[in-house]
This record gives structure tokens, C-alpha cells and sequence, in this order.
């Protein structure tokens, strides 16, 4: 593989229920600063509504030739700018993972998520689906998993539904500074804003883990 950074972690126990929720320390807020200084550099998703991410994930742009272009210098961007960020994210994983973890420069690096406040978000949520990023590059849906780390939430919350295996939705709440980790599989979608207050943000990481020549790397 290419130049890889290694997030080493001691051997715990691998995620096999649909969601786990792992509380860090993580500076968020000069993250949130450090966004925000890079408008300039946000991509917008919609015409419709607010939606940017800082960075391109194979979800949205990984059957196009922009996945790939200028891939090199734009992952060393994101980890020089969010060294400290990605370094911790690492390891929270570890913490659950039983192997190290590479966050590869082949793939995108995990990216963000950035609504700012609309009141168009009291009447819109997420579409439902399942996660497979893996499958849009062509990889083996060999270990995939995915993970999300709030950034920064509204007043009013924010977080993930969910359909569980009786079929009915549920809410996780999401907390910021927490990393939810889960396979990827449940189905689920962002849940919807309870309250509009302007200038606020749903601001999250967003990455997901496969396993490609027999190591986990973890990509957007």
C-alpha cells in the first residue's frame, strides 16, 4: 500500500452489536473553529437545503472522477489540519477494535458532515439506507463498519434513527465528543432538527473501516 499512518491500539473485543457508543476527550471545539475558518473549502450537497462536507465520501462522489482528483494533496491537507483529531478518533477505535487500524492515503479520510442551522431541517430528515461505500469503489465487503464522532450538536440535540430488529424505529441520541461505531447494516438515516435557532451547526466525522489486504483502514 501507499504511505499509510498506523493507529496502534491494545486488543480489546470487535463491535458485533448494532451500536457502540464510546465517550472521548477530544478537543472538539477548536475543530469546530477550524471548520468554520474553511468555508471556502466546503463542498455543497444540495440545492435544496444547507448541506456541505469538508472532504468527498465514496457515498456521494465515488462513482465520479472527483473521488480520486487531487486525492493525494487533499488527504495530506486533512491530516495535517486534523492531525490531533484523526490521532485521537484512532484511538477510540483501538479501544474497540482488536487490530490496528491504518487511515490510508488510497481512499479519502474520513470527512465532515456540516449542516448549519435551516428551518428547512424541521421538515426534512435523512433518507433511510444501509451503509456501502466499500461496494461504490469496488471493494470486498470484507469487516466494514462505520462511524460517526459529533462534532457539534444543535441546543436542541441531534442524532441517528434507526429500524431494530423488531422492525420499529428507535433514536440514538448522540452526544458531542462521542464516536458511535456500528456495522453499517441496520438501517438508518440522520434524524430530523427538533428546533431551529440560527447560527447553530450539526457538525459530526464521518468514516467508515474496511478491510483491504488483510488490514483495517479506515476511509470517507
Amino acid at each position: 500500500m501507499d504511505m499509510e499512518v498506523e493507529w496502534e491500539g491494545e486488543e480489546n473485543f470487535n463491535p458485533t452489536v448494532p451500536f457502540i457508543t464510546i465517550p472521548t476527550n477530544i478537543d472538539t471545539e477548536s475543530t469546530v473553529q477550524t471548520i468554520l475558518k474553511m468555508r471556502d473549502m466546503w463542498v455543497s450537497r444540495s440545492k435544496d437545503y444547507p448541506f456541505f462536507t469538508l472532504g468527498r465520501g465514496a457515498y456521494l462522489d465515488g462513482k465520479t472522477k472527483k473521488y480520486y482528483k487531487d486525492l493525494p494533496a487533499e488527504n495530506e491537507m486533512m491530516v495535517q489540519t486534523f492531525a490531533e483529531l484523526y490521532t485521537e478518533v484512532g484511538k477510540a477505535l483501538n479501544s474497540v477494535f482488536a487490530e490496528d487500524i491504518y487511515l490510508t492515503t488510497q481512499l479519502r479520510v474520513p470527512g465532515f458532515h456540516i449542516f448549519p442551522s435551516d428551518k428547512k431541517f424541521l421538515k426534512i430528515t435523512g433518507n433511510w439506507h444501509q451503509d456501502h461505500p466499500h461496494v461504490t469503489l469496488g471493494l470486498e465487503d470484507v469487516d466494514s463498519y462505520a462511524f460517526t464522532l459529533a462534532i457539534k450538536l444543535p441546543k436542541s440535540g441531534g442524532g441517528m434513527d434507526y429500524i431494530d430488529e423488531f422492525h420499529q424505529r428507535q433514536h440514538l441520541a448522540y452526544n458531542e465528543k462521542d464516536l458511535v461505531i456500528h456495522n453499517g447494516q441496520t438501517i438508518h438515516r440522520i434524524a430530523g432538527m427538533k428546533e431551529y435557532t440560527p447560527n447553530e451547526y450539526r457538525i459530526t466525522l464521518q468514516g467508515h473501516i474496511i478491510r483491504r489486504d488483510g488490514l483495517l483502514e479506515a476511509f470517507f
